[in-house]
């Protein structure tokens, strides 16, 4: 079973979305509901045995373990020339729907003789023993009970919920049974249930889901309920764009769990949009994409409320996160559902600052999407952003606070915090950070925005590592840029005289992850080394004082520790001209080289 949500359309009071995910809103009668665990858990096993009954040593089956989205995140077969066991191993925890689909040639080859369906819990509560459950299934038995869990369901308009239908034979094995004999049907008018048992509700109301087993008198039914959904205006909404589909895919939940420690402040909304891939990244916890409201929860588990899941575009793909329009739509989607005073927008994902990656594949950025080989770029930021402002725009991502990135920024936020660095891949503790949210939510944004730095900088697990954080305020960003242009002028006109003093001070400058084409340097780390060197004529030193006074009107809250020491808050791409040459096109997109004389430098430098 698969969710196709398209380009999910916004509709007033309209959630569209899964419920049920580590908490959710979904509350059981007692029985299973498909999801993460409460706890976190060991990896689990299944031993499997199955009667082959009248399908003969011929026959096979494929055993298959799908999740709450519908989709198999294990697959095995099994031969009746085999045997009639299997030990299914090494399964990450959670509560699943298991399906054994019974054929009749070996190697899933012939016709299809049935389905064997049932929900099967495989959370120990531990994380040093994994839960063993056994599941049984027969072609010998006849049909005696039905099942269908979970028992009751509590959703929000617009929510769907995943029901498991069981045949049960006498001896308490799962029956395989035709799937078309399995009939579903809803009755209370709030919504639609298919033949997968999904229910899809589309308005505020109660009754029940059935199942029935055609060819037998038995039926099954479960409870639902469903509350209106209600748009609700807050002191402050926190957007938080979560591409990690890549590599840092383990730093996405300690990441959740942590701004679900501090998400215990009604007037403080968390919305998350969290994307991941098997694909990519087998041992990722799930598969697509999702959109959580926060929850408070200081366990492991993730225990928020998932709103929407498997979220995919008009092909049937999850949805691309390196695509600048998806970014606009979750932003339309939160500020539209999860209104409020101020806003903060959290980009995170890998970052490489205003270049293209050095990777193969792609034109990079940010918000790197490895299962679609895409990033979204630095010039692509108006697109991605659309009319929308923000109190705040952090970026929690590498090498992102650099002039040709804030300017982007320059109006579509007030502050914008972030790295000169490439931070650890735990990125930012949103504990820490967000607690001054949690405390006040009526403080200044300029003195909340201090949390970015306070957050980075104090934290004990990175003692050794490089950490810069700093916040800029945009409506000083054009006279700096202006400081810059003019500085550019200045090197420009003298670059022959102190061209032996622009090649050491690009060498001795503070460097952030540089390599042979990446050259960022600390702004003003770079002033005070040209304005330190007795051959720079005064005028290019007047030039750099101008742009250090403007760079410190820009930057309300800086920090960093000794591993990153001659740091100050903003660098800018300091090239020569024999490496900027390959870039020129792209820098050239971004508004900092539209509007001033940088670029022209660069070009130059020598």
């Amino acid at each position: 079973m698969r969710l196709a949500w398209g380009l999910v359309a916004l509709a007033a009071g309209l959630l569209i979305g899964c419920g049920g995910g580590g908490g959710g809103t979904v509350t059981t009668g007692g029985s299973l509901v498909l999801g993460a665990c409460k706890v976190a858990s060991a990896k689990a096993t299944i031993n499997y045995a199955t009667d082959w009954g009248a399908a003969g040593l011929s026959a096979s089956q494929v055993l298959q373990i799908v999740d709450q989205d519908g989709k198999s995140v294990r697959s095995d077969s099994l031969n009746a020339s085999s045997g009639n066991s299997l030990n299914l191993a090494n399964i990450t925890a959670g509560v699943y729907q298991f399906v054994a689909t019974l054929y009749s040639g070996a190697d899933a080859t012939g016709s299809v003789l049935g389905q064997a369906s049932t929900s099967v819990d495989l959370c120990s509560g531990s994380l040093t023993s994994g839960k063993t459950s056994q599941i049984n299934t027969t072609h010998a038995e006849q049909p005696f009970s039905l099942s269908l869990s979970p028992g009751s369901v509590h959703l929000v308009a617009g929510q769907v919920s995943k029901f498991v239908a069981t045949v049960l034979s006498p001896s308490g094995k799962v029956v395989f049974v035709p799937a078309a004999n399995v009939q579903w049907s809803v009755t209370g008018g709030f919504g639609t249930v298919d033949q997968t048992g999904t229910l899809n509700t589309t308005k505020a109301g109660s009754g029940q889901v059935s199942v029935s087993l055609t060819g037998t008198s038995l039926t099954a039914s479960s409870a639902v309920t469903v509350d209106p959904f209600t748009v609700s205006h807050t002191k402050w909404t926190v957007l938080v764009y979560m591409n990690a589909a890549n590599d840092l895919y383990a730093a996405s939940t300690l990441n959740m769990n942590q701004m679900e420690k501090v998400a215990d402040n009604p007037q403080v909304r968390f919305v998350v949009q969290w994307k991941q891939s098997r694909s990519a990244f087998p041992s990722s916890t799930f598969d697509g994409v999702r959109r959580y409201l926060v929850e408070p929860d200081t366990t492991d588990a993730i225990a928020s409320q998932l709103l929407q899941t498997n979220l995919q575009n008009g092909s049937g793909n999850p949805l691309d996160m390196g695509d600048p329009q998806t970014l606009l739509d979750f932003i339309t989607w939160g500020k539209t559902n999860f209104p409020a005073d101020r806003y903060v927008l959290v980009v995170w994902n890998h970052g490489n600052g205003w270049r293209r990656s050095l990777r193969d594949y792609g034109t990079r950025g940010f918000s790197y999407d490895d299962e679609s080989g895409t990033s979204i770029n630095t010039w692509q930021i108006d697109q991605a952003l659309g009319n929308n402002t923000f109190d705040i725009v952090a970026w929690d991502c590498s090498l992102m606070q650099m002039m040709e990135v804030a300017y982007e920024l320059r109006n579509h936020a007030t502050y914008v915090a972030g790295s000169e660095e490439s931070p650890p891949a735990e990125g930012y503790p949103y504990d820490a950070v967000f607690a001054g949210w949690r405390n006040n939510p009526d403080a200044t944004t300029l003195a909340l925005s201090k949390g970015f730095v306070d957050g980075m900088v104090n934290d004990p697990d990175y003692t050794s590592r490089k950490i810069t954080q700093s916040v800029l305020d945009t409506s000083k960003l054009p006279a700096l840029a202006s400081a810059l242009s003019d500085f550019g002028t200045q090197l420009n006109s003298n670059k022959g005289t102190i061209a032996a003093a622009i090649q050491t001070i690009r060498n001795t400058a503070q460097s952030y992850s540089p390599n042979s084409v990446r050259v960022y340097r600390d702004i003003m780390d770079l002033c005070l080394r040209f304005e330190a060197d007795g051959t720079v004529p005064t005028g290019v030193k007047n030039s750099s004082a101008g742009v250090r006074a403007a760079l410190s009107d820009c930057i309300v809250w800086e920090g960093h520790n000794t591993n990153s020491a001659g740091s100050r808050g903003l660098s800018i791409d300091f090239s020569s001209g024999s490496i900027f040459t390959s870039v020129a096109s792209d820098y050239s997109q971004m508004k900092f080289a539209q509007d001033t004389q940088w670029d022209e430098y660069l070009q130059v430098s020598p």
